[in-house]
């Protein structure tokens, strides 16, 4: 194919297609520029060429050449973030419009590194200025440190010089400015004292104490003198002559100050005035105080007191005011209140009532009242009682019981009557009731029934007769059984809700006769017969020392801040047994604590005999511990096993304040 040195289309779309299939360039007039696109016409693609000559301005989101060198300026409107290792800026002056430059940024946790700007020195050492951490101090030096460098540099202080440097304490090893001396100085500034055997600004000059030369003399301080003199006044030998004004910002002593007339020795501080003198000037606070204890109102008046303001004044209602210097504060009287103003009193006094003034009420006359709004009687009068009322019964007359007469109640047959101390008349009935006749259609109960006292006396009618008690008679029947002669013959069921005492209780089948019941005092074993019964615990205490081998001694605790031991049972005492522990079990479910405790321990014959389980087997701490005996100490026989809670020692007794344990002990016999 020929070389197509000029080549040109005119005529066409704005774009054209490069390749059957390949992207498409063209011209976008709305953005002023040419893009690259895939076939589709729209998805930009990228350009490869070995250089591009931007003559305008570069328009890039993004650059990802190796390197991009621009000969002209470029400008960048969004941020510069540059990701390499080193930014080397290669021009002959860098402006920054930032007012502050932050270096190191990022950094997190106990900063390491010292920081701050590297001046490259060539052949000589680089200078430093910045932060040395290790230092924590402020430094200008050199070194052999590049920008690469980090850590902690090797920096030796270099000469800094400046117009003036402030501060506590400065120092370059020569001039220093702390409790030390100044040399070579040009100029120095001092707000404290300076001492020296001469001191001389080329001058003025202080030598032996004298100063000459200076035009003025400022001082805060005090000054020491012989003699001083401004032309016209003259301070000498204690007194100043010919001063028209004297002014002093530090302390002025005086033996006496005097305005022509009145001369002042002293001032003086106290409460009570008490020297009441002419010549003394009491402090504020003096007068102050004098003045509060003369007349502590006139000082609240006086405290408050602004001619200009009105004065406030509040009721158990409402608020108000009063001009001070125009109006008048009127105290007026409300209902039965009448107020009046003389001179400088104001009197306020209680309204007359219709009341008339007496004593109301009497023996047969009860005082009356009426009451407004404001508590005060608005009307009194009596009004009349009764002085007797009238006595009636079931029977007999009427009787009028006048007053000042006595109301006997007096008791009939079977009842009498007591007056007590306490304004009460009781009412009882005798406790023997003499009856002619008794006639019940319900139940009849006592608690001691006697017919007859002779031959004669009877119940009848009675259709049931309850007794808690005795029933005394000749002869008791229901037409069953009948209670003759002491005997009671003839009963199917004999039912009693009170004690049955006998001699003897003999069944029907087997015809025994028992004699008595056995309690656990008596016991089974001394009473080993077919004619007495034994009770439960007598059963109980006989199957508890008489069972078989495998038994078990257990019992809970649970602190309860007092007890520093607990029993876990008692070993049986069988004639011809010895006994012996074959395990001793321990199970705490509620840690224990208090009382410095720290073990438990366990041991036979209420606490004093063998140790079963010491301290260093048992802990404290929630869970259960075993420990297997060997049989090789007999138990003592009526004795308890004793639970000890005990210290670190293992010994010192410890009274814990919580925690719960279960004791068992394991035991068989021989």
């Amino acid at each position: 194919m020929a070389d197509v040195k000029n080549f040109g289309l005119k005529g066409i779309s704005n774009d054209v297609q490069l390749g059957k299939g390949g992207g498409r360039f063209k011209w976008v007039s709305a953005s002023d520029r040419y893009e690259f696109t895939g076939s589709d016409g729209s998805t930009l693609k990228a350009i490869r060429a070995a250089n591009v000559d931007v003559q305008g301005s570069l328009l890039s989101d993004d650059i990802t050449a190796s390197s991009v060198s621009v000969n002209g300026d470029a400008v960048i409107t969004g941020n510069l973030t540059v990701n390499g290792a080193t930014t080397t800026v290669s021009s002959t002056n860098t402006t920054i419009e930032d007012s502050l430059l932050e270096l190191a940024t990022g950094t997190t946790g106990t900063p390491s590194n010292d920081v701050g700007v590297i001046i490259e020195r060539g052949d000589s050492d680089n200078v430093f200025i910045g932060w040395d951490e290790s230092a924590d101090k402020v430094k200008v030096g050199t070194g052999s440190f590049t920008g690469s460098s980090t850590g902690s540099l090797t920096i030796a202080v270099a000469d800094f010089e400046a117009k003036e440097v402030l501060g506590t304490s400065l120092s370059d090893g020569t001039l220093s400015i702390a409790s030390g001396s100044i040399t070579s100085g040009v100029a120095a500034t001092f707000s404290g004292a300076v001492q020296g055997g001469s001191i001389t600004d080329g001058t003025a000059t202080i030598s032996s104490g004298a100063v000459s030369g200076l035009t003025t003399i400022g001082a805060s301080g005090l000054a020491t003198v012989g003699s001083l003199t401004d032309g016209t006044a003259t301070l000498s030998g204690g007194s100043v002559t010919g001063a028209v004004n004297i002014t002093a910002s530090g302390t002025v002593q005086f033996g006496s100050l005097a305005d022509g007339s009145i001369t002042i020795t002293a001032f003086v501080d106290e409460d009570n005035m008490s020297s009441n003198s002419a010549t003394l000037i009491p402090t504020q606070q003096s007068v102050k105080a004098y003045v509060d204890a003369s007349n502590t109102a006139l000082k609240a008046y006086v405290d408050g007191l602004d001619i200009d303001d009105d004065l406030g004044i509040a009721g158990d209602s409402g608020t108000g005011t009063v001009n001070m210097d125009s109006q008048s504060l009127t105290i007026s009287g409300d209902t039965g209140i009448t107020t009046t103003a003389s001179g400088q009193s104001i009197s306020v006094d209680l309204d007359d009532t219709a009341v008339t003034p007496g004593a109301y009420g009497n023996a047969t006359a009860i005082p009356t009242f009426t009451v407004d709004q404001q508590g005060r009687l608005t009307a009194a009068g009596t009004a009349a009682i009764s002085t007797s009322f009238t006595l009636t019964g079931d029977s007999g007359s009427n009787q009028v019981v006048a007053g000042g007469d006595t109301l006997d109640i007096a008791g009939g047959t079977n009842i009498n009557t007591v007056v007590g101390n306490t304004d009460t008349l009781t009412v009882n009935l005798d406790s023997a009731i003499s009856l002619t006749s008794v006639t019940a259609t319900g139940n009849v109960s006592a608690d001691n029934v006697i017919v007859g006292t002779g031959s004669g006396g009877s119940i009848s009618g009675a259709t049931t007769i309850n007794a808690s008690g005795a029933i005394t008679g000749g002869s008791f029947t229901d037409g069953t059984a009948t209670l003759n002669g002491g005997s009671l013959t003839g009963a199917v069921n004999l039912t009693a809700s009170g004690i049955v005492s006998f001699g003897t209780l003999t069944d029907s089948g087997e015809s025994i006769a028992v004699t008595k019941f056995v309690d656990e005092g008596d016991g089974i074993s001394n009473n080993d017969n077919d004619t007495s019964i034994p009770t439960s615990a007598a059963v109980k205490d006989y199957v508890d020392n008489n069972a078989g081998d495998g038994q078990l001694l257990r019992a809970s605790f649970t602190a309860n801040s007092s007890d520093s031991t607990f029993n876990v049972g008692t070993v049986p005492n069988v004639s011809g047994r010895t006994y012996y522990a074959s395990r001793v079990i321990l199970d705490v479910t509620t840690l224990v604590a208090g009382g410095s405790v720290d073990g438990m321990v366990v041991k036979d014959n209420a606490g004093s005999g063998n140790t079963l389980a010491a301290a260093t087997a048992n802990d404290v701490a929630v869970g259960t511990y075993v420990v297997d005996l060997p049989y090789s100490s007999a138990l003592t026989k009526n004795a308890a096993i004793q639970v000890e809670f005990v210290q670190s020692d293992g010994s010192t007794a410890a009274t814990p304040t919580a925690g719960v344990v279960v004791g068992v002990v394991e035991y068989k016999y021989v």
